[in-house]
């Protein structure tokens, strides 16, 4: 149906960084997508920190598309339901996530 859980591109991984792009369905603007993975606890656990931008400078204000761009990675690969899984942002760190609808 075109929504914002679709149109991502894979571009690189290994056991420490993923990078991608996401294109949004309706403009068609594109976003850069990575995540780091860092080993933590004596190797148990795993610290994942991800960064999402629009190539387009003046897609600032997206109602969440960038966090959207990370949470759905995260939920679609069922990390969210994993236990111990704990989301640290704020809207401050991730513009808008607020008003972000995830679910489109």
């Amino acid at each position: 149906m075109g929504g914002q859980k679709c149109l991502y591109q894979l571009l690189s991984a290994n056991v420490h960084f993923t990078a991608g792009k996401h294109t949004t369905p309706v403009k068609k603007f594109v976003d850069d997508v990575s995540f780091r993975l860092v080993p933590s606890d004596l190797y148990t656990h795993c610290r994942v920190s991800g960064f999402s931008i629009s190539e387009t400078w003046y897609v600032a204000f997206n109602h969440g598309t960038n966090y959207c761009n990370l949470y759905n990675l995260m939920e679609g690969s069922g990390l969210t339901d994993v236990p111990g899984y704990k989301e640290m942002t704020s809207a401050f760190i991730c513009t808008q996530r607020s008003r972000a609808n995830c679910t489109v």
